[in-house]
């Protein structure tokens, strides 16, 4: 009596009499050597980057205007409003005992600060860098301004960035300034992130 098996492709019969045909497992394929590029994490887009980075640098700036037309203040870097309803200066250090909702107004530097405290913790310190460049270069540009800058204008270093700080705050605090001209140098940093995207 035969026995017919089916695969599917081949009819083979089988007798009693004689040896059952031997079944090869079907050849496995090399599994291709794992390369250490796949253990790292993808590298990003150079260019995709460049858009994140000034797309979050937009956003600060725009969060440091909004504060800046709520409350443009000179020679601190924040306004609070305490309980009692009453407005206060307070330095960088006096905001860490108070909530970040207590902020009513700020110079410059301060807003720039206080917008970026909404930004991703990975991100904060690269963008909020990029809107202190950005403002430092419109200011830099700006005919009107009359002091030479002491930052090179390339300049990415943390103490060419510090000086870049110092020098905004001390344009912000100069006693003929008002708040227009600051929303004015905010415009025109904000305008500049946006070309800088289209390039």
């Amino acid at each position: 009596m035969a026995v017919g098996l089916v695969d599917g492709l081949d009819r083979t019969e089988i007798r009693p009499d004689t040896q059952a045909p031997e079944i090869q497992a079907p050849a496995r394929q090399a599994e291709p050597k794992r390369r250490w590029g796949g253990l790292l994490p993808p590298r990003r887009d150079a260019e995709l980057e460049r858009l994140r980075q000034l797309e979050g640098a937009r956003i600060v700036l725009e969060r440091a205007r909004a504060l800046i037309a709520q409350g443009w203040v000179q020679d601190a870097f924040y306004v609070v409003r305490g309980r009692n309803g009453e407005s206060r200066p307070v330095s960088p250090f006096g905001l860490l005992l108070l909530t970040r909702t207590d902020v009513v107004g700020a110079c410059l530097v301060g807003a720039v600060a206080h917008a970026s405290g909404s930004v991703d913790r990975r991100d904060r310190r690269g963008q909020a860098a990029l809107a202190v460049d950005t403002l430092w270069h419109a200011l830099a540009e700006d005919p009107s301004y009359e002091r030479v800058p002491t930052a090179p204008y390339d300049a990415v270093h943390p103490a060419a960035r510090a000086a870049r700080v110092r020098e905004l705050a001390r344009w912000n605090d100069e006693s003929a300034r008002n708040r227009d001209e600051v929303l004015g140098l905010v415009d025109r940093a904000v305008s500049r992130t946006i070309m800088d995207a289209v390039r």
